[in-house]
């Protein structure tokens, strides 16, 4: 219907919300006042606070109680509409009595109307449902969205009384960080390996999906979060005020050129506002929003699979996988692995995207399929289906199935890393041609045995050159629309397979991928510089709360064998199973020295429950640096203040098993010194708060990857005098302040560290077995009336290790396992160790004791 003319539309506003205001205020509702001096009513969810103010054109504004200095607004939305950027003329709210709901509809020029509903659970999450509708009777070209932002607003942006206080978690695919609002702006997501996961167009600075403000000083977190991404990729810019320029705070997304029919009404992404004082909490809760809106089909138990590419990259063939899995049938069979993948490397000329075998493979993957099911795993396989060659056939026999350039010709996306390099283009999954090519390329390999597919490099369906496509009611470039139809093919071509998305949309939704690739390539060991690996890992760390709630997170491959060193082995390899996910080992099984497989095989099966990081946002401390020289002559010196360690340096893990429960916590460092610098100790304190624990409690601690009973934590080694010299830092304990778990060691490394409630009598305190400190061990019970310590053992027959057991002011008498007596040996702090070769599944072992 016709819109009345502005004059009379604004002063039916005025009177309506004149109206609104004195209904809302007979009910005792929150108000304040606009610009205009009218009341204006105010949504309530738990603490934040938004209003809309309908003079002079319905700007929207949160405010948090309890967060001091905190405000965003006056925000409003805008539109890019065939190359032209609109602003709203006109809104009109209404709040249907509903102290949870409020409509904004605001009116642009040229028949748009952009309809914000706010709703709340008058709790503690406020939804923002938006619909776009084309009033006008020409076809319209979507370019561009901004839901809500302050900068053509001129609105002021806030986040805390102090910025330097404020950190913001940002994410995407491959990348994640938490950095200072006030250098976020100016940095982008750069870590890199020395290969690329992604075109490097595609390299992020706005968040992607979701985004977390947290103010250290107030303790009070802001979570801006899309619930869905069927179409579009959203996205979530802020910065916050420096010097002469305005902090800004955007939401919005790419349109991806979407051509709107006359009278068309079309719904945008869900969005999901929260506040509360423990950001990673409120991450969790978004996550779980999330899944419970979309219902994901996500496998109970993380697959274990092995890929080809750092072994043998193009050098891949049919017998070195075949060999690889006759030793696996052996050594990692029994602990999960189940998928033999090969990577890039057996596609004819080495392609991204052909699907015919090279001559390295000379009889197929049917073939490898079938002798792989002998040995009872399953064949995956590598490409880049979206990804087409300037030497794929498909360049040239159907040209119109690419993106196309200004010209009208196939636009190269980039350029191919490695051989055979060349121009790479986009398929047009917009083209039924396009469509129905990939539908028969993936049913062939479903045909050919394959049941495990890494999808490589799909996010080139959203970059920004995908725009000029052959159906513009679909979204392409800059959104996810797209996408999701190859995501459909695919999972319906493969109907039994699991899934592996590497770029593409990680949202659930239609055409959702079960397991999701969660940072950047890490790489074979040795090779990779630590500043990079720090950010990676920190990246993975930003994504852990996705774990189970949206799929399963892979965070690359696993690698632990040479040239690296055996510390950077143990560091990956914590990572890896702290993160719960997907175990993708990535070593030359034929050659990895048994020191690594120790590394390896401790590793599996993996617990599938994600470790939390627990100093994103708030800090643990560490001493820094120590005067070796003063120290030796006793020199008193200036202990200078404590270090802020980078965030996602620990990681804690409360695990459960049938006969305790324990915490685990993992401490990594990346610091490197030159060769003309002497080591520096990097020292942790972390407070037991931060763990869950009480300040009160003294624990048993036992560091997993050097076997090594550590005593009582909180507590050190203390000397006559309070002497103190460079061989106390022998003991990894160096600090005894109550409610702390204070540690020193040098890096790059890692420490695993387990911390388990004290007994009164002798107890396990970890195994050398599972990186889990015990899940691995079943029946555990101490006998009192015989003084008898007693398990099992749950681990393939001939793997050998160790149990460390606490003695309690014990002495170990007789150890027996499965029947036979055996030897054991007295360990450090009290402690006993017992060498176990598992003989059978499980082992059954006792240790008697007395005094």
């Amino acid at each position: 219907m016709p819109h009345p003319p502005t004059h009379s539309r604004r002063a039916f506003l005025k009177t309506a919300a004149t109206v609104a205001s004195a209904a809302m205020a007979s009910k005792g509702w929150p108000q304040e006042k606009s610009a205009a001096g009218m009341a204006v009513p105010v949504m309530k969810n738990g603490n934040l606070l938004l209003s809309i103010n309908n003079e002079p054109n319905g700007s929207v504004n949160f405010e948090i109680e309890g967060w001091p200095g905190f405000h965003i607004g006056p925000l409003m939305p805008a539109l890019t509409v065939d190359g032209t950027s609109i602003q709203p003329e006109d809104c009109e709210t209404s709040s249907e009595q509903n102290p949870k709901k409020r409509i904004a509809r605001y009116s642009f020029s040229g028949g748009m109307i952009l309809t914000l509903e706010f709703e709340g659970d008058g709790e503690s999450v406020a939804w923002i449902q938006p619909v776009l509708h084309n009033g006008s009777e020409k076809e319209k070209t979507l370019n561009h969205v901004v839901l809500l932002g302050s900068r053509l607003s001129s609105g002021e942006v806030s986040f805390g009384a102090d910025p330097a206080s404020v950190r913001v978690l940002e994410q995407g695919n491959y990348w994640g960080r938490v950095v200072p609002i006030t250098r976020q702006a100016k940095e982008s997501s750069s870590q890199t390996n020395l290969e690329p996961n992604e075109a490097p167009s595609q390299q992020k600075v706005a968040s992607d999906l979701v985004c977390t403000v947290y103010d250290r000083n107030a303790r009070m977190a802001f979570l801006t979060g899309y619930e869905s991404s069927e179409r579009w990729l959203g996205r979530i810019e802020l910065a916050a005020q420096e010097a002469e320029e305005k902090g800004y705070w955007e939401l919005g997304f790419d349109g991806g050129d979407l051509l709107i029919n006359p009278g068309e009404t079309i719904s945008l992404e869900r969005v999901s506002l929260s506040a509360g004082p423990e950001p990673w909490s409120l991450l969790e809760r978004y996550g779980d929003r999330v899944r419970n809106r979309h219902q994901p089909s996500i496998p109970d138990v993380p697959p274990v699979s092995w890929c080809s590419w750092y072994p043998y990259r193009l050098g891949v063939t049919d017998e070195r996988l075949l060999e690889t899995a006759r030793i696996a049938a052996e050594r990692l069979k029994p602990l999960g692995l189940s998928i033999i993948e090969v990577d890039l490397g057996w596609q004819k000329d080495q392609l991204p995207s052909t699907f015919e075998e090279n001559d390295q493979f000379p009889q197929g993957l049917a073939r490898v399929a079938e002798e792989l099911e002998k040995s009872g795993f399953k064949l995956g396989v590598w490409t880049a289906p979206f990804t087409i060659s300037e030497f794929d056939p498909l360049y040239k026999e159907h040209p119109e199935w690419l993106i196309a350039d200004e010209k009208g010709e196939p636009a190269a996306y980039w350029t191919w890393f490695w051989a055979p390099h060349g121009k790479v283009f986009i398929l047009d999954l917009t083209h039924p041609g396009a469509q129905e090519w990939l539908r028969t390329q993936m049913t062939s390999l479903y045909q050919r045995g394959v049941r495990y597919l890494k999808s490589d490099f799909i996010g080139c369906e959203s970059d920004a050159l995908a725009r000029r496509r052959h159906n513009p009611r679909i979204v392409a470039g800059g959104g996810t629309e797209a996408g999701r139809i190859g995501a459909r093919i695919i999972r319906e071509s493969l109907p039994d397979a699991l899934l592996l998305n590497c770029g593409g949309p990680e949202m659930p939704g239609s055409g959702h991928w079960p397991l999701l690739y969660s940072c950047g390539d890490t790489g074979n060991t040795g090779f990779l510089t630590s500043k990079f690996q720090q950010e990676n890992y920190q990246a993975l760390a930003c994504h852990l709360f996705k774990n189970h709630r949206w799929g399963i997170i892979q965070p690359s491959c696993l690698c632990v064998g040479l040239p690296g060193s055996i510390e950077e082995a143990r560091l990956r390899a914590t990572i890896a199973f702290m993160a719960g996910g997907q175990i993708d080992i990535s070593d030359t099984l034929t050659s990895l020295p048994e020191e690594r497989w120790e590394i390896l095989t401790a590793t599996l099966p993996p617990l599938g429950i994600s470790a939390r990081p627990i100093d994103l946002f708030d800090p643990v401390y560490g001493k820094p640096g120590y005067a070796y020289s003063a120290a030796c002559q006793e020199k008193g010196l200036p202990e200078p203040p404590p270090e802020e360690h980078p965030p996602g340096s620990v990681w804690h893990l409360h695990v459960k098993a049938d006969w305790d429960e324990w915490d685990l916590v993992s401490l990594f460092t990346f610091k490197k010194e030159k060769a003309d610098e002497n080591p520096e100790i990097r020292n942790f304190m972390v407070p037991f708060s931060m763990l869950g624990l009480q300040e009160s409690e003294r624990l048993w601690g036992y560091d997993f990857w050097d076997r090594q009973a550590l005593g009582t934590v909180p507590g050190k080694r203390r000397n006559p005098r309070d002497y103190s010299h460079p061989g106390d830092f022998q003991d990894l304990l160096t600090g005894d302040a109550p409610g702390a778990l204070d540690i020193s060691f040098v890096g790059p490394g890692v420490k695993l560290i387990c911390l388990r409630r004290q007994r009164s009598h002798p107890w396990v305190l970890g195994t050398s077995f599972h990186q889990s400190c015990g899940t691995e061990l079943r029946q555990v019970t101490w006998d009192d009336a015989h003084g008898i310590l007693r398990g099992e053992l749950h681990r393939p027959p001939g793997e050998s290790g160790v149990l460390v057991i606490h003695n309690s002011g014990k002495t170990p008498r007789e150890l027996q396992i499965d029947g036979e007596y055996s030897e054991f040996r007295l360990g450090a702090n009290g402690s006993t160790v017992v060498p176990i070769v598992a003989a059978m599944e499980p082992s059954r072992w006792s240790l008697q004791f007395s005094g």
